[in-house]
């Protein structure tokens, strides 16, 4: 019976399932290689002026890929009107965004006293405008629900840009070597998308449209603002208080724990802004697909977090430079609020579908504030306090957003909670088995890279009964992954 089910689940959804998780598994695959790759050989001072210039180019993605991505996928206006007028905004943002990173590379690198970051943003600077263009072009994909050749796109790209990344970084190590990696894996992207997408931009421009995209787009922006200094004024507070090192420690850390866990959620805030959308679009509830995505997300990243929790330390004994030891009890507080998260991650699209936008924003102007607040408090104690305390503030928001979601959301809780609760316990299970052999593991003597392959194998073979178990007592519902 399980096996029929799992079989006509993925027959249903065209095998979407394995190609969107390996899509944007891709895209953390190749970032955690060349991430491995580049802490072998650079410095928590260089990955920290490394990642400063990331949060610049960030702050420019999030611009593009917010307020007009989600009208995009969303409206129900004209759609000729619609990808056009959306096309030209979403380039303009990139090429203003990409201009201010790159007049304002050398103030930026005098105020962070880090000399190699003004080079860094000014390429990155260069790259933005095309990054706008990828951007448009997935939300097209997103909205014709074309998912198969998105992430058909995203493995092509990934990985091309993955194999010449690491030729780069084996040849050349060094700072700009990752700075040439983005932008060959920018290109490929680009010609991909270009080639992909069914539609073309034309000259028009409806300035009506423009506005009320604007209207629907102020609660997003103004949300994902307020998420983006969550997530990364931790890190520019380090880099000007201390120094570029405990922003590379604090960094490499959430890049370790959130970019394993975002190997799954990646896909699943895509198909849940796909499907969200598609239920407005169609008029159709939005409960059934809340159930399914509330309880297969937390099930889900849930286990990517337990298997990094405790494979983290070995993992940076094992691939990484010492320096970077330092950072692995914040890894395990980067892995909670990665799972913890997944509340937030499901508000934008529910009230994108609702057109209550506002309440996106409200919602993230609380918990943000928090966040934040606990920077200031917190930052004395050093970035490792500061990452539990954000874990914990993380941890309300989960709670605070169910209660966000039945009062004006409008969904039935009762529904969703049962295979919330089963995909908990399944989960405490999972773990409590990984910590158990992992200890036993480490009593061997063996050698320490031997000692983490087995403990990986572990991690892995205990993953397999568990989704079993989750998809038979109906807490994965293999209709996330649904798509034409």
């Amino acid at each position: 019976m399980l096996l029929n089910k799992i079989k006509a689940a993925f027959a249903k959804s065209g095998g979407t399932a394995a190609i969107s998780v390996f899509g944007l598994a891709s895209q953390q695959i190749a970032s955690f290689v060349i991430t491995l790759l580049a802490a072998s050989f650079l410095t928590a001072a260089d990955y920290g002026t490394y990642t400063i210039a990331i949060i610049a180019v960030e702050f420019v993605i999030m611009l593009t890929h917010c307020g007009y991505y989600h009208f995009l996928v969303n409206s129900e206006k004209d759609e000729t009107a619609v990808l056009s007028t959306v096309f030209w905004i979403m380039l303009a943002i990139g090429v203003v965004g990409g201009a201010a990173m790159y007049l304002g590379s050398n103030w930026l690198a005098h105020l962070f006293h880090a000399p190699d970051l003004a080079p860094v943003l000014r390429y990155f600077g260069v790259f933005q405008p095309f990054v706008s263009i990828i951007g448009w072009a997935s939300a097209v994909l997103t909205r014709m629900g074309l998912m198969k050749r998105f992430f058909l796109i995203l493995i092509a790209g990934n990985l091309g840009g993955l194999l010449v990344g690491c030729v780069i970084l084996v040849v050349w190590q060094s700072l700009f070597a990752l700075v040439a990696y983005r932008g060959i894996r920018t290109a490929l992207e680009l010609v991909l998308f270009i080639a992909a997408c069914p539609a073309r931009p034309t000259t028009r421009f409806d300035r009506k449209l423009a506005y009320e995209g604007l209207k629907f787009s102020s609660g997003l922006y103004g949300s994902r603002l307020l998420s983006f200094l969550a997530n990364f004024g931790t890190d520019l507070i380090l880099a000007y208080a201390l120094s570029t090192t405990e922003a590379g420690l604090y960094r490499f850390a959430n890049r370790l724990a959130t970019g394993t866990v975002d190997i799954i959620a990646q896909p699943l805030r895509s198909f849940a802004i796909k499907m969200f959308g598609a239920a407005s679009r169609l008029s159709e509830p939005l409960d059934p697909i809340f159930k399914i995505m509330l309880g297969g997300s937390v099930f889900l990243t849930g286990g990517f977090a337990i298997a990094i929790s405790a494979l983290g330390s070995g993992a940076v004994e094992t691939f990484f430079r010492p320096e970077y030891a330092a950072s692995i009890g914040t890894l395990y507080a980067f892995a909670l609020r990665a799972v913890a998260r997944t509340g937030n991650d499901l508000i934008e699209p529910v009230f994108a579908a609702r057109r209550k936008t506002q309440i996106t924003l409200h919602t993230n102007v609380l918990w943000t504030s928090l966040m934040l607040g606990t920077i200031v408090v917190f930052a004395p104690m050093g970035f490792e306090t500061i990452a539990w305390a954000q874990a914990g503030v993380q941890v309300l928001s989960f709670f605070g957003s169910l209660l966000v979601f039945k009062h004006w959301g409008r969904i039935n809780l009762r529904v969703a909670m049962p295979p919330l609760v089963t995909g908990v316990a399944l989960l405490c299970a999972y773990g409590v088995a990984v910590l158990l052999g992992i200890i036993l593991i480490n009593s061997l003597d063996i050698a320490q890279t031997l000692r983490f392959s087995l403990a990986t194998a572990l991690s892995l073979g205990l993953a397999a009964p568990t989704i079993y178990f989750g998809i038979k007592s109906d807490v994965l519902d293999m209709q996330i992954f649904e798509s034409r």
